[in-house]
């Protein structure tokens, strides 16, 4: 996590993290075993079918270098089983009261954020797998209704993952910040001028005519204001 703090604004807080689902990781790791597998038969079938007697360096035969190679392979893949878990475990994605950050990269790290206020919209995808095994894609999208380059692929629990960050561009959007629900809801004020009611229901206004502030949310607040007038 030190790395992931150090991304962060001052006063920045994080408000969930995700990784991609433990099944990719499954699933790349099986296909490795299985080539690892098929390579070591391979091998040992060829060390069987081959002339032990002809020699091809010293005292190595063609059925002994062709097993060696294939145990070599098998090496390569094996390691790179053990880097995908490490990708796993490292790469993240982050939802904060200001953004959406990107973590990935084991060694070389690559940090891609976007921010609340910047969010259009989020596209959702799931594969029938994907919705049996709770994965999928989360895309945002621009202003201009195009991908970001931010895009989290194949994460666990994706529609949680969507319901935060809006959640969160929702209450960054109201100034409510990272405080839960119960904490800014609205408190009571003292007595206004009339003059400073006017203020307030114009600055109302124009929030719902934004589409910042709903219809519901405009008469909520207004009989709020209107309740402090002498």
């Amino acid at each position: 996590m030190d790395y992931i703090e150090q991304q962060l604004s001052a006063g920045e807080q994080i408000l969930y993290v995700a990784r991609q689902h433990v099944f990719v990781l499954i699933t790349n790791i099986l296909a490795e075993l299985s080539l690892i597998s098929l390579l070591v038969a391979a091998g040992v079938a060829s060390h069987m079918a081959f002339d032990t007697s002809s020699v091809v360096i010293g005292e190595l035969t063609a059925s002994n270098l062709i097993l060696l190679i294939c145990v070599g392979i098998s090496v390569i893949v094996l390691i790179s089983g053990f880097i995908d878990y490490l990708r796993w475990i490292n790469d993240q994605y982050i939802i904060t009261d200001r953004r959406v950050i990107q973590v990935r990269g084991v060694i070389t790290k690559r940090a891609v954020a976007s921010s609340l206020e910047k969010i259009n919209d989020v596209e959702l995808r799931q594969s029938i797998i994907g919705r049996m095994m709770n994965f999928g894609t989360v895309a945002i999208l621009t202003a201009s209704g195009e991908e970001s380059n931010n895009t989290m692929d194949r994460i666990a629990d994706p529609v949680q993952f969507k319901r935060v960050m809006l959640d969160a561009k929702h209450n960054h959007e109201r100034g409510y910040g990272y405080l839960p629900e119960h904490d800014y809801a609205p408190q009571p004020l003292p007595p206004a001028t009339r003059a400073s009611i006017v203020d307030e229901l114009t600055r109302l206004a124009d929030l719902r005519d934004r589409g910042i502030l709903s219809p519901e949310e405009f008469e909520s607040q207004k009989r709020h204001i209107l309740s402090r007038m002498r």
